[in-house]
């Protein structure tokens, strides 16, 4: 069992564990995008999951995140 795939019910209740409004990833999308589509997207969510556990491998990337200084101005435009 502790080595067996991640069901479909395992995955989406950790993803609507999350908050839906954290700041969106490099891609653009948090998961209020992710539980909106998830009839569209659950397949290869599931299966992007099960691959990372299996080959202990995230897609190249799926881990990427980017700084950005903000100024502090007192009117920011």
């Amino acid at each position: 069992m502790l080595v067996g795939e991640f069901s479909e019910e395992e995955t989406r209740t950790t993803i609507w564990g999350c908050d839906s409004l954290k700041s969106p990833g490099p891609n653009g999308f948090n998961f209020g995008f992710i539980k909106f589509s998830w009839d569209f997207i659950k397949k290869d969510v599931v299966s992007a999951v099960n691959d990372f556990a299996v080959n202990d491998k995230w897609l190249r990337l799926s881990n990427v995140s980017f700084l950005c200084l903000i100024l502090k101005v007192e009117n920011p435009q």
